[in-house]
């Protein structure tokens, strides 16, 4: 059994991780996430949530191994951006 503290240092460093991965992400795509489709023109969360359903999807035909580890991790970053749209369209 794993104790509370082994969760929490874990769940710092989950985060960290994921942290890091989006804002690496976010610069290298020039924040395209969050603007309005160009040749598609959809709202940002619309966008946002395509790609969650492509991610899902993905994970319902393969499953979820070492070959497909980055793809929970996108999801995880899509729900955050989906998280971050929502709030600041509010």
């Amino acid at each position: 059994m794993n104790s509370k503290e082994q969760i929490n240092s874990t769940i710092v460093t989950e985060c960290n991780r994921i942290k890091d991965l989006l804002l690496d992400k976010n610069n290298a795509y020039n924040n395209s996430l969050h603007e309005v489709g160009l040749l598609f023109p959809m709202d940002v969360s619309t966008g946002i949530k395509a790609r969650i359903n492509d991610k899902l999807n993905r994970i319902k035909q393969t499953g979820l191994s070492d070959v497909t580890e980055d793809t929970l991790d996108d999801l995880i970053g899509y729900l955050i951006h989906l998280n971050i749209s929502i709030k600041l369209n509010k």
